[in-house]
Protein backbone atom coordinates (compact mmCIF):
# COMPACT_ATOMS: atom_id res chain seq x y z
CA UNK A 1 0.00 0.00 0.00
CA UNK A 2 1.46 3.40 -0.98
CA UNK A 3 1.89 6.37 1.32
CA UNK A 4 -1.32 8.02 0.18
CA UNK A 5 -3.29 4.84 0.84
CA UNK A 6 -1.77 4.72 4.33
CA UNK A 7 -3.49 8.07 4.98
CA UNK A 8 -6.94 6.79 3.98
CA UNK A 9 -8.14 5.75 7.46
CA UNK A 10 -7.29 9.23 8.73
CA UNK A 11 -9.03 10.86 5.77
CA UNK A 12 -12.13 8.79 6.44
CA UNK A 13 -12.08 9.79 10.12
CA UNK A 14 -11.83 13.43 9.11
CA UNK A 15 -14.79 13.25 6.73
CA UNK A 16 -16.80 11.37 9.36
CA UNK A 17 -16.11 14.21 11.82
CA UNK A 18 -17.01 16.86 9.21
CA UNK A 19 -20.33 15.22 8.36
CA UNK A 20 -21.18 14.76 12.03
CA UNK A 21 -20.48 18.43 12.75
CA UNK A 22 -22.33 19.58 9.64
CA UNK A 23 -25.51 17.69 10.51
CA UNK A 24 -25.36 18.74 14.17
CA UNK A 25 -24.91 22.40 13.26
CA UNK A 26 -27.76 22.26 10.73
CA UNK A 27 -30.04 21.00 13.52
CA UNK A 28 -33.80 20.85 13.27
CA UNK A 29 -35.03 18.68 10.45
CA UNK A 30 -31.65 18.27 8.74
CA UNK A 31 -32.13 14.52 8.61
CA UNK A 32 -35.32 14.92 6.58
CA UNK A 33 -33.70 17.07 3.89
CA UNK A 34 -33.86 15.45 0.48
CA UNK A 35 -30.56 14.74 -1.25
CA UNK A 36 -30.49 16.02 -4.85
CA UNK A 37 -27.57 13.73 -5.69
CA UNK A 38 -29.52 10.70 -4.36
CA UNK A 39 -33.14 11.65 -5.12
CA UNK A 40 -34.64 8.64 -3.34
CA UNK A 41 -32.79 9.37 -0.11
CA UNK A 42 -32.92 11.87 2.73
CA UNK A 43 -29.86 12.97 4.68
CA UNK A 44 -30.87 10.44 7.33
CA UNK A 45 -30.81 7.68 4.71
CA UNK A 46 -27.32 8.67 3.60
CA UNK A 47 -26.13 8.56 7.21
CA UNK A 48 -27.79 5.15 7.66
CA UNK A 49 -25.85 3.88 4.65
CA UNK A 50 -22.56 5.22 6.00
CA UNK A 51 -23.13 3.69 9.43
CA UNK A 52 -24.42 0.51 7.85
CA UNK A 53 -21.25 -0.01 5.81
CA UNK A 54 -19.16 0.09 8.96
CA UNK A 55 -21.52 -2.30 10.73
CA UNK A 56 -21.51 -4.72 7.80
CA UNK A 57 -17.74 -4.67 7.46
CA UNK A 58 -17.26 -5.40 11.14
CA UNK A 59 -20.00 -8.05 11.08
CA UNK A 60 -18.58 -9.79 8.01
CA UNK A 61 -21.74 -9.07 6.01
CA UNK A 62 -20.06 -8.38 2.68
CA UNK A 63 -22.04 -10.67 0.40
CA UNK A 64 -23.52 -8.41 -2.26
CA UNK A 65 -21.25 -5.55 -1.20
CA UNK A 66 -22.07 -2.25 -2.94
CA UNK A 67 -25.18 -3.65 -4.62
CA UNK A 68 -28.53 -1.89 -4.33
CA UNK A 69 -30.06 -4.61 -2.09
CA UNK A 70 -27.06 -4.50 0.27
CA UNK A 71 -27.31 -0.73 0.53
CA UNK A 72 -31.10 -0.70 0.84
CA UNK A 73 -30.90 -3.13 3.76
CA UNK A 74 -28.60 -0.75 5.63
CA UNK A 75 -31.08 2.09 5.24
CA UNK A 76 -34.13 0.00 6.10
CA UNK A 77 -32.51 -1.44 9.23
CA UNK A 78 -32.19 2.09 10.61
CA UNK A 79 -35.55 3.42 9.45
CA UNK A 80 -36.83 3.78 13.01
CA UNK A 81 -33.62 5.23 14.43
CA UNK A 82 -33.06 8.89 15.09
CA UNK A 83 -30.39 10.86 13.26
CA UNK A 84 -28.56 11.24 16.56
CA UNK A 85 -28.55 7.46 17.12
CA UNK A 86 -27.30 6.80 13.59
CA UNK A 87 -24.48 9.32 13.98
CA UNK A 88 -23.59 7.78 17.33
CA UNK A 89 -23.42 4.33 15.72
CA UNK A 90 -21.23 5.61 12.89
CA UNK A 91 -18.90 7.35 15.32
CA UNK A 92 -18.66 4.22 17.45
CA UNK A 93 -18.04 1.78 14.60
CA UNK A 94 -16.17 4.08 12.21
CA UNK A 95 -12.96 4.20 14.28
CA UNK A 96 -12.98 0.40 14.51
CA UNK A 97 -13.08 0.07 10.72
CA UNK A 98 -10.45 2.80 10.38
CA UNK A 99 -8.16 0.78 12.65
CA UNK A 100 -8.61 -2.33 10.49
CA UNK A 101 -8.52 -0.59 7.12
CA UNK A 102 -4.75 -0.77 6.54
CA UNK A 103 -5.01 -4.57 6.15
CA UNK A 104 -7.83 -4.37 3.58
CA UNK A 105 -7.05 -4.84 -0.14
CA UNK A 106 -5.99 -1.50 -1.58
CA UNK A 107 -8.89 -1.30 -4.05
CA UNK A 108 -11.33 -1.97 -1.22
CA UNK A 109 -9.96 0.77 1.02
CA UNK A 110 -9.97 3.27 -1.86
CA UNK A 111 -13.54 2.34 -2.77
CA UNK A 112 -14.58 2.77 0.88
CA UNK A 113 -13.07 6.25 1.03
CA UNK A 114 -14.58 7.17 -2.33
CA UNK A 115 -18.04 6.16 -1.14
CA UNK A 116 -17.64 8.21 2.03
CA UNK A 117 -16.29 11.22 0.13
CA UNK A 118 -19.09 11.08 -2.41
CA UNK A 119 -21.75 10.99 0.27
CA UNK A 120 -20.06 13.68 2.36
CA UNK A 121 -20.59 16.11 -0.50
CA UNK A 122 -24.09 14.76 -1.11
CA UNK A 123 -24.90 15.86 2.45
CA UNK A 124 -23.19 19.22 1.97
CA UNK A 125 -25.37 19.78 -1.10
CA UNK A 126 -28.57 18.65 0.59
CA UNK A 127 -27.99 21.14 3.41
CA UNK A 128 -27.00 23.96 1.03
CA UNK A 129 -23.45 24.07 2.37
CA UNK A 130 -20.02 23.70 0.80
CA UNK A 131 -16.71 22.61 2.24
CA UNK A 132 -13.75 20.22 2.14
CA UNK A 133 -13.48 20.41 -1.64
CA UNK A 134 -9.69 20.52 -1.40
CA UNK A 135 -9.48 17.71 1.17
CA UNK A 136 -7.08 14.85 0.53
CA UNK A 137 -10.07 12.53 0.36
CA UNK A 138 -11.20 14.24 -2.85
CA UNK A 139 -7.84 13.68 -4.54
CA UNK A 140 -7.57 10.01 -3.55
CA UNK A 141 -11.18 9.39 -4.55
CA UNK A 142 -10.63 11.04 -7.92
CA UNK A 143 -7.57 8.90 -8.65
CA UNK A 144 -9.57 5.77 -7.90
CA UNK A 145 -12.66 6.89 -9.80
CA UNK A 146 -11.02 8.33 -12.90
CA UNK A 147 -8.78 5.31 -13.42
CA UNK A 148 -11.69 2.89 -13.09
CA UNK A 149 -13.92 5.00 -15.33
CA UNK A 150 -11.27 5.11 -18.07
CA UNK A 151 -10.84 1.33 -17.82
CA UNK A 152 -14.60 0.73 -18.02
CA UNK A 153 -14.92 3.11 -20.98
CA UNK A 154 -12.08 1.41 -22.83
CA UNK A 155 -13.68 -1.98 -22.30
CA UNK A 156 -16.91 -0.72 -23.85
CA UNK A 157 -15.09 0.93 -26.77
CA UNK A 158 -15.18 4.57 -25.62
CA UNK A 159 -11.91 6.53 -25.68
CA UNK A 160 -11.68 9.43 -23.25
CA UNK A 161 -9.16 11.38 -21.21
CA UNK A 162 -9.43 13.44 -18.03
CA UNK A 163 -7.24 16.16 -16.56
CA UNK A 164 -7.30 17.84 -13.15
CA UNK A 165 -4.39 20.13 -12.43
CA UNK A 166 -1.18 18.23 -13.22
CA UNK A 167 -2.85 14.82 -13.07
CA UNK A 168 -4.22 12.99 -16.07
CA UNK A 169 -5.99 9.73 -16.78
CA UNK A 170 -6.76 7.94 -20.03
CA UNK A 171 -6.00 9.14 -23.54
CA UNK A 172 -4.96 12.77 -23.20
CA UNK A 173 -2.34 12.89 -25.98
CA UNK A 174 -4.25 11.38 -28.90
CA UNK A 175 -7.48 12.05 -30.73
CA UNK A 176 -9.81 11.12 -27.88
CA UNK A 177 -12.01 13.81 -26.27
CA UNK A 178 -10.39 15.19 -23.11
CA UNK A 179 -12.22 16.80 -20.19
CA UNK A 180 -10.33 19.25 -17.98
CA UNK A 181 -11.85 20.26 -14.65
CA UNK A 182 -10.88 20.87 -11.06
CA UNK A 183 -10.67 17.74 -8.92
CA UNK A 184 -13.97 18.27 -7.12
CA UNK A 185 -16.07 18.90 -10.21
CA UNK A 186 -14.47 16.02 -12.10
CA UNK A 187 -15.11 13.65 -9.21
CA UNK A 188 -18.74 14.73 -8.99
CA UNK A 189 -19.22 14.29 -12.73
CA UNK A 190 -17.68 10.82 -12.71
CA UNK A 191 -19.86 9.65 -9.81
CA UNK A 192 -23.22 10.59 -11.32
CA UNK A 193 -23.53 13.95 -9.59
CA UNK A 194 -23.87 15.95 -12.80
CA UNK A 195 -26.44 15.67 -15.60
CA UNK A 196 -25.42 14.90 -19.17
CA UNK A 197 -26.16 18.52 -20.07
CA UNK A 198 -23.80 19.68 -17.34
CA UNK A 199 -21.09 17.25 -18.42
CA UNK A 200 -21.42 18.33 -22.06
CA UNK A 201 -21.03 21.99 -21.00
CA UNK A 202 -17.73 21.36 -19.18
CA UNK A 203 -14.32 22.24 -20.65
CA UNK A 204 -13.79 19.64 -23.38
CA UNK A 205 -11.13 19.31 -26.05
CA UNK A 206 -12.64 17.36 -28.92
CA UNK A 207 -16.13 15.96 -29.35
CA UNK A 208 -17.77 15.73 -25.93
CA UNK A 209 -20.69 13.75 -27.31
CA UNK A 210 -18.33 10.96 -28.34
CA UNK A 211 -17.29 10.53 -24.70
CA UNK A 212 -20.58 10.89 -22.84
CA UNK A 213 -21.12 7.13 -22.73
CA UNK A 214 -18.12 6.94 -20.37
CA UNK A 215 -20.18 8.59 -17.62
CA UNK A 216 -22.42 5.53 -17.38
CA UNK A 217 -20.20 2.98 -15.71
CA UNK A 218 -20.18 0.66 -12.71
CA UNK A 219 -22.94 1.78 -10.33
CA UNK A 220 -22.97 5.34 -11.72
CA UNK A 221 -25.39 7.06 -14.08
CA UNK A 222 -25.56 10.78 -14.94
CA UNK A 223 -28.09 12.70 -12.86
CA UNK A 224 -31.52 13.08 -14.46
CA UNK A 225 -31.62 16.78 -13.48
CA UNK A 226 -28.89 19.38 -13.10
CA UNK A 227 -27.18 19.37 -9.71
CA UNK A 228 -25.83 22.75 -8.66
CA UNK A 229 -23.47 22.76 -5.69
Amino acid sequence: MDAMADDIPGMYGELRARVTTLVAEAGGDAGAARVPACPDWSVKDVLAHLAGICADVLGGNIEGVATDPWTAAQVEARRGHSVEDILAEWNELGPQVEALAPVFPEDAIRQWLTDGTTHEHDVFGALARTGARDAGSVGVSLDFTAANCVEAASTSGTAVGFRAGERAWGRVDGDAPVLTADAFDLLRALTGRRSLAQVRAMAWEGDADAALAAFTWGPFRPATADIVE
